[in-house]
Order: structure tokens, then sequence, then C-alpha cells
């Protein structure tokens, strides 16, 4: 998303500021913008939407929580505009109309199972062999005496997907997911940091809470990309909204909405592969 630092540059040499470039993004726009797929990042781009509304009347944002795997199927039909996907792009066919995607920020992620569950701390090692059915029993790991059951976000474009062993679920969102895992004793699985709340229970990795200050200090270390896909060739005013996100206001949306910016992508590989879920699965 190069461009919009450049645009910023040249108009900063003009004597005009970051947030005057951010606004000349959407000079001369109007039209209808259609944003679709995960709700991951999606209170940052409603506040982005509302902002640019606010200061462009001829522009109207809608959204549509539809999950990753039924907005990439939108965008190739050219009946969405932007889809977020906090997956692994890699996931992202190769079939039908091609697509792009960029990074746009990251998402401290929490692994979280039923408050009833009585397991404590456990090990990425640990955490590897439950997500992929090598622990069919949380009493192996200090929990009661009944079946784990790993919940995995689908993140293609085929339903069901990942191709998970018995027992193991897959949910079309992170809604989605945290009603299963409130609901079933047996679930284990992982959402955004920012989502996290008394309802579900946090697991300690390697001895430490998923809390932000943690993950800012590598000592939590899980975490996912958050990416927004288009096609090939996006159109201007698709274009322009994702110079916005990557951009100062953007980046500041996220982390007031409890994400972070990519600045701030740590250095260090996620300890577990959330953002591709067929490889959580796999145990790599």
């Amino acid at each position: 998303m190069r461009p919009l630092f450049l645009i910023a540059a040249v108009l900063c040499c003009l004597g005009a500021s970051p947030a005057m470039a951010q606004k000349n993004l959407f000079a001369g726009l109007s039209g209808e913008l259609r944003i679709v797929g995960s709700d991951v990042g999606l209170v940052a781009f409603r506040e982005a939407a509302d902002k640019i509304m606010a200061d462009n009347p001829g522009i109207s944002v809608q959204f549509a929580l539809t999950g990753s795997g039924t907005g990439l199927r939108r965008i190739r039909q050219r009946q969405a505009d932007i889809c977020l996907f906090d997956r692994d792009p890699a996931l992202i066919s190769t079939a039908g109309a091609p697509l792009a995607s960029a990074a746009y920020g990251v998402d401290p992620v929490a692994v979280v199972v039923n408050p009833v569950n009585t397991v404590g701390p456990l090990s990425a090692d640990q955490l590897k062999q439950v997500f992929s059915a090598k622990v069919r029993f949380w009493n192996a790991l200090g929990g009661g005496d009944y079946p784990v059951m790993p919940i995995y976000i689908e993140a293609s474009e085929t339903e069901g997907k990942p191709d998970t062993r018995p027992g193991n679920v897959s949910v079309s969102s992170q809604p989605a997911m945290r009603f299963t895992l409130a609901r079933n004793k047996e679930t284990i699985g992982c959402i955004s940091l920012r989502d996290l709340d008394a309802s579900l229970k946090p697991v300690a990795v390697d001895g430490v809470l998923p809390q932000m200050q943690a993950f800012k200090e590598g000592r939590y270390r899980v975490y996912a990309l958050m990416y927004a896909v288009t096609e090939q060739t996006p159109s201007r005013l698709a274009k322009a909204f994702l110079d916005y996100m990557v951009g100062p206001e953007g980046q500041a949306l996220l982390v007031k909405t409890g994400y972070l910016p990519l600045a701030d992508k740590p250095s260090w590989e996620s300890i577990l592969p959330v953002g591709n879920p067929d490889k959580l699965a796999g145990g790599s």
C-alpha cells in the first residue's frame, strides 16, 4: 500500500498535513463500497467508514458479516469490493478470478476454553498436540474426563474447511466460535485478544496469560495478521479506503479498537499457526 505514503509525502512537501493527505484520498470519488468477510477488524473499518462518509456525502459504505470464505466468493462474483480476511493469503484459491491481498494490521490472539474446564497452563507443544487431535481427553492435561474438541474458523472458499480429524469443529466466524465455546465444555479455540471477556477462560501458554502487554513484550506469542482482499485491480474507491486504513488515521483506529498497527508487527512468528487452520489442525 505504498501509494498512500507517497501521496502523503508529496502533499506534506507542498504544505499539506497528513490529515489533509488522508482526506484528499477521496477527492472526486463517490458511489457505494461493499465490505464483507470476517468480523476481525470490522469495528475499525466501521469507524473509518463513518468518518469517511461524514466527510464525503457521495460515498456510501455497506457491511455484511459473511465469514471469510463466503466473502472471497463475493469478491470473485463482483458482489463485494473488500473482504476482511484474518487468515494466511496462501489459503486463497488460485481458481477463478485472481484476487489481491494486503496486510493492514496485527491481531493478538488468545487461546480460550469453556469456563468450566479446569485445565491449567499449557505449553506450546501441548497446544499443538491438542489442535492436531493427538490429545483426545482433557484429563490427560489436568482437565475433566471429557473429550477435547478443537474449533477452527473456516478460511477457504470451500464449506467445512479445514479438513480436520473426527471430533474437530469448523465455524464461519468469531461470533460462531464464541457461541460454540461458551456452550460446550469440551471445546478449545482462538479468538482476538480484544474480544476476550468473562464468558471464556483464557489459557496461559508457557505460563503466560494472554494480555496485550505480555504480547507487546514478546512473552505471549500468538497472533495473526489482518488482511484485506480485493479484485486484482480494485476500484478507485476500494483502493482509497485501504490506503486510508494503512495511513495514520486508519492505523490509529486499529489501536483504538483493540488491535495493533502494522508498525508493531512482531519480528517473531506466532507459536501457533492460527492464520492457517489446516496447518493448525495438522499440528505444524
